[in-house]
């Protein structure tokens, strides 16, 4: 719990620091919540006698938005997100999958079309990420870890689009691209090309 206080107040601090302030913006305040799929990119080589399949999880947290006008906006969030992979022998019989629990800070220019009531929009910016936890699991049992297996940080670009409803609900889908190797690197071993790779749909509420 600790930990995860930490990384919240430095992400909202760092969020702070970041977002323009002019008084003719509109700002809004809100939360939002959903699901996650996480694949991660970028690895070197496939094992033939097993699959990298998609790790179900959750996202959710609080976002600033600030309205310059109609159409442009700047975005600023701090989710959790659950990422991670999963592992999956080709005979079925072993399925090892990797939790990698982090507090995700986007920065998003964003562009709607001013129609009435329903307002679709595009996104796009980077994002950092900070991880809370990890653990490795094997057919259902954890695997104890005598070291981290990754980096306690992580960069990366978000793109996406989805709906205004009204003012004060949204809907929109989004992929969150890592840049950054998060495998932990291990001395005397080439760092494994292993990149978090996440599509998330949410629901948002707007105060």
């Amino acid at each position: 719990m600790k930990r995860l206080t930490t990384a919240l107040a430095i992400a909202i601090f760092a969020g702070l620091l970041a977002l323009p302030q002019p008084a003719a913006a509109d700002v809004q305040f809100g939360i939002k919540a959903g699901g996650n799929m996480a694949k991660p990119t970028g690895l070197d080589a496939q094992d033939p006698l097993a699959t990298l399949k998609n790790k179900v999880g959750f996202n959710g947290g609080i976002f600033l938005a600030f309205n310059f006008g109609r159409v442009v906006s700047l975005q600023w969030e701090a989710l959790y997100t659950m990422k991670g992979a999963t592992y999956v022998a080709l005979d079925d019989s072993f399925t090892d999958k990797l939790y990698a629990d982090y507090i995700e800070v986007p920065l998003l220019l964003k562009l709607k079309i001013p129609t009435p009531i329903v307002q679709p929009f595009v996104f796009a910016g980077p994002t950092v990420g900070f991880k809370l936890q990890e653990k490795l699991e094997s057919n259902g049992e954890e695997i104890p870890l005598t070291e981290n297996l990754l980096k306690n940080n992580d960069y990366g670009a978000i793109f996406g689009g989805g709906v205004n409803l009204g003012r004060n609900f949204m809907v929109d889908v989004r992929y969150s691209l890592g840049l950054q190797k998060v495998i932990s690197t291990i001395e005397g071993e080439v760092q494994p090309d292993f990149k978090n790779g996440v599509w998330s749909a949410s629901i948002g509420i707007a105060f």
